[in-house]
């Protein structure tokens, strides 16, 4: 089993402060993979891989797969965004980690207008030869802040 790394680029709008950097999200993946030999799963938060997001700046957010961000779980992610309205930026973003293996995201962030803080997360990803060899995935992400 290959260690997922998820790609994401939240970048918050350069007007914007970053009022609370160590923001946390846990992030729930709801969707199918679909393998070589034919095998085909749906997963939903009762079976998807655990993942959590810090916002560590304007430019870099930290992508872990244990809700402490321990060592060797984590990996720091920068990217782009796209500023949608005062209130909302839309992200989108790819990682490659050999021959036909990548994961790509899109997604919004909501921003509160008033302390420039991320409020929620969500969108679509596509994933390749990540989770396991031979298998590919795709579906929804939403977040849930974690205080």
């Amino acid at each position: 089993m290959k260690t997922l790394i998820l790609l994401t680029a939240l970048l918050l709008p350069p007007a914007t402060a970053l009022a609370f950097p160590g923001e946390v999200f846990k992030i729930e993946t709801v969707g199918s993979e679909h393998c070589g030999d034919g095998a085909a799963i749906k997963f939903t938060a009762r079976n998807n891989v655990d993942l959590w997001v810090r916002i560590d700046s304007r430019t870099q957010l930290t992508v872990s797969l244990t809700p402490g961000f321990d060592g060797g779980t984590t990996f720091p992610m920068t990217g782009y965004y796209y500023l949608t309205k005062a209130t909302s930026a839309a992200f989108v973003a790819s990682v490659g980690f050999g021959p036909g293996s990548f994961a790509t995201i899109r997604g919004t962030a909501a921003i509160n207008k008033k302390t420039g803080a991320v409020t929620a997360l969500n969108g679509i990803f596509i994933q390749s030869d990540v989770i396991h060899d031979g298998c590919f995935s795709s579906g929804n992400f939403t977040s849930k802040k974690i205080l």
